[in-house]
């Protein structure tokens, strides 16, 4: 997903493996938040590496709580 011009991205979770991390992403994005994820190491597996689920700054908040109340935090 495009980034929106001039948006502060914030962390919201960390992840390992690229099948959660495009879980989360699309649980997010169902839920009417922009998202992204972004790998951690460069050297890793796909399946192996940890990932940084984050969103628009403004939205941290509330788009990590649409994780812990969907038990989607792994």
């Amino acid at each position: 997903m495009a980034a929106a011009s001039g948006a502060q991205w914030k962390v919201i979770h960390i992840t390992r493996s690229q099948t959660n991390a495009q879980a989360l992403l699309s649980a997010l994005e169902r839920e009417g938040f922009m998202a992204r994820s972004r790998q951690v190491s460069r050297t890793l597996s796909s399946e192996e590496n940890y990932y940084e689920i984050m969103v628009p700054g403004a939205e941290a908040m509330e788009a990590h709580q649409v994780l812990i109340e969907n038990n989607l935090l792994l």
